[in-house]
């Protein structure tokens, strides 16, 4: 089970607070306390109110909703609308830190309607980044990346290089929640360099938070060390407990990772000793301690930590959390030989999986990445086209003016000669501006082609990949949990073993889970993740031959070197395709499959003695295959020809060049 995205909750919860965040006893609330008690009812007092109720949400969220309550209200009475405006936005961050959602909500809409005028950008993108904030605590990852978006797209407007850091960190969380590891790192490797610069060392810690998280999604632990140690000298010297508590989890991450459960439980321990007044938060560090304890094998203290993980879920109202310890419960149970809250707990979580719009938070995140770059491209090629009608109207002006010109200047023969001439290479030039203004928006279109094929591919991939999951995952354990009760029947009434029904009963259930994983693997070989393409595609002809109707010979030569994960998987589905078309149509008793990387470049070939087809006159209708090979390997930068001979066989030559594929 993987929680590691789950641990940036608590970091979006760092806001635009005017002051810092502080510890308990913080000298500056008191000395906000002391102001407040000789203030006069007017807009000073109603500021000092502000800043009172920022400091004490950081570690005292009760005393800072009464604050804010008395401000709104004072601020209500004198007409300060700005100051209504901002203390309504300080009592809807203070209500999600309470698991108030419905009020968090209420508060951000009074806010944004306050500041709606355009002289409130600045403003605008704050509340929106909060209600980023308010869906991700919500596991709405689709709402979440469509408010992030819009803070960093105001942000950038304004050009405001300060405040876009806390949206574009929030987006880079959102694409980690969505599975899109790579792009999360990358944003976040390239983030991290512009703060380096500015030596801002909280927001650089935040970013060492994303970018260990993401390498250990990937199961990339050696990657995620490089930033463990910066994170942890952070964490021992700010008063920034936000970012302390999550220092300590994460690090407790990392060495669940690498087994070593003692010291990961020890970092657990010292999150929630800094973690302040948060159910949500500390509900997830309890549940991570309770699942180390589980690996450990420490029955005793995994069930002390997950009861507290429970309770506190239920206060902090996260079906999310709650979602997330049903599952350990189950596996804690079925350790315990306790089948019946196993069970209870297992369809707990089933309900909850299912209620999750997973696939369609996936596809958003990947969506909103492809809309943002087509649009951009969009914008380009009518400012090109834009740019042609300007210069095609320069042309037509000039002719009229060289007509007229021509008619008024009979007698300077020579110097309209010359004149024409002249205009006659303007005008060839203008003519080859306009051509090259014509290639350019041809060049951006096929950009724009092949990024929408690049987004279509990935989601495909990503899909498949979750339908695995979730079949292996969900209904897998389902079906292991059916088999422990027959086998527990089988146990306790012994003369079962007799009895055809149940025996036929037990044989079905047993065939209905070795083909829900034959499908899981299908959908995403195992092997392919493990070991490497030309394993997996060994792996696959080997399932083929298993039938006697086709043999496969695999060659390979100077493939030792992986490949990038997504490229290993494109050229797995470009052989499985060509593999099924030849069992469909080719009749074919013989397939070989060759591999050849040479310097710069990989020929792949695939050569059958089938019927054959001419080549000529395929069409899409009776050759969709081919078509969904062939945009593959476009989608690769590859070149891909077919030769094909009735009753001799088909022939599938492509070639890749190496830098297109690492």
């Amino acid at each position: 089970m993987n929680y590691l995205l789950q641990t940036v909750a608590a970091v979006l919860l760092i806001l635009y607070a005017p002051v810092a965040r502080s510890q308990p006893s913080d000298p500056v609330a008191d000395s906000l306390l002391k102001s407040l008690s000789a203030a006069t009812e007017d807009t000073a007092k109603v500021h000092t109110y502000i800043e009172l109720g920022y400091t004490l949400n950081a570690y005292d969220p009760d005393r800072a909703l009464n604050y804010a309550s008395e401000g709104m209200a004072l601020s209500k009475r004198i007409g300060f609308n700005a100051g209504t405006a901002e203390l309504a936005y300080v009592l809807s961050d203070t209500w999600l830190n309470l698991g108030n959602y419905e009020k968090a909500k209420s508060m951000l809409d009074e806010s944004e309607r306050m500041y709606s005028s355009p002289e409130n950008s600045a403003k605008l993108g704050k509340i929106y980044n909060a209600r980023g904030n308010w869906y991700y605590m919500q596991s709405d990852m689709w709402n979440a990346s469509h408010y992030y978006s819009k803070a960093v797209d105001i942000f950038q407007q304004l050009k405001d290089t300060v405040r876009i850091i806390i949206p574009y960190q929030n987006l880079i969380a959102s694409l980690g929640e969505t599975k899109n590891y790579e792009r999360a790192i990358s944003l976040s490797k390239k983030l991290l360099k512009t703060l380096e610069d500015r030596k801002d060392s909280l927001r650089m810690a935040a970013t060492y938070q994303h970018l260990i998280i993401n390498y250990l999604a990937l199961q990339n632990p050696d990657e995620a060390y490089a930033y463990i140690p910066p994170l942890l000298s952070f964490a021992e010297t700010t008063l920034e407990y936000n970012i302390k508590s999550e220092a300590y989890n994460i690090a407790g991450k990392y060495y669940v990772e690498k087994k070593q459960y003692d010291t990961a439980i020890s970092y657990y321990k010292k999150a929630i000793a800094t973690a302040l007044k948060d159910n949500y938060q500390t509900s997830l560090y309890n549940l991570s301690i309770g699942e180390a304890y589980l690996r450990k094998g420490d029955l005793s203290n995994a069930g002390q930590h997950l009861q507290l993980a429970e309770q506190q879920s239920q206060k902090a109202n996260s079906r999310d959390i709650f979602y997330r310890v049903s599952e350990v419960w189950s596996e804690y149970y079925e350790r315990k030989k306790d089948y019946r809250n196993a069970f209870t707990y297992l369809q707990e979580f089933t309900k909850l999986n299912d209620s999750f719009l997973v696939a369609e938070t996936r596809q958003y995140a990947a969506q909103l990445e492809a809309v943002y770059e087509n649009n951009k491209k969009e914008t380009e090629i009518r400012t090109l086209k834009t740019e042609q009608l300007e210069k095609t109207e320069a042309i037509r002006h000039r002719n009229n003016i060289l007509y007229v010109a021509g008619g008024f200047l009979l007698l300077a023969a020579i110097a309209l000669v010359l004149q024409i001439q002249n205009a006659r290479n303007k005008r060839r030039l203008l003519e080859q501006e306009k051509q090259l203004q014509s290639e350019k928006i041809l060049a951006l279109q096929r950009e724009q082609q092949v990024s929408s094929l690049q987004s279509m591919i990935t989601g495909q991939e990503t899909e498949r990949t979750r339908i695995a999951r979730d079949l292996h995952d969900g209904l897998g354990g389902v079906f292991s949990t059916v088999k422990m009760y027959f086998s527990s029947l089988q146990h306790e009434n012994p003369g079962l073993a007799q009895s055809p029904l149940f025996v036929k009963s037990f044989e079905m259930v047993d065939n209905a889970s070795g083909e829900l994983r034959r499908i899981a693997h299908n959908l995403m070989p195992e092997v392919l993740m493990k070991l490497g393409l030309i394993n997996a595609i060994q792996d696959m002809c080997n399932s083929i031959q298993a039938g006697r109707l086709l043999r496969i010979s695999l060659q390979a030569y100077s493939m030792e070197k992986r490949l990038n994960n997504n490229i290993e998987i494109m050229l797995y589905r470009i052989i499985q395709e060509l593999l099924n078309n030849i069992i469909k149509h080719a009749e074919a008793s013989e397939v070989i499959i060759q591999f050849n990387r040479h310097s710069d470049r990989l020929t792949i070939t695939i050569e059958d003695n089938g019927k054959g087809f001419d080549v000529e006159q395929a069409t899409s209708a009776n050759h969709a295959g081919i078509d969904t090979v062939k945009s593959r390997v476009n989608y690769l930068n590859g070149e891909m020809s077919i030769e094909s001979n009735k009753n001799v066989g088909t022939t599938v030559i492509m070639e890749f060049m190496m830098n297109h594929l690492e």
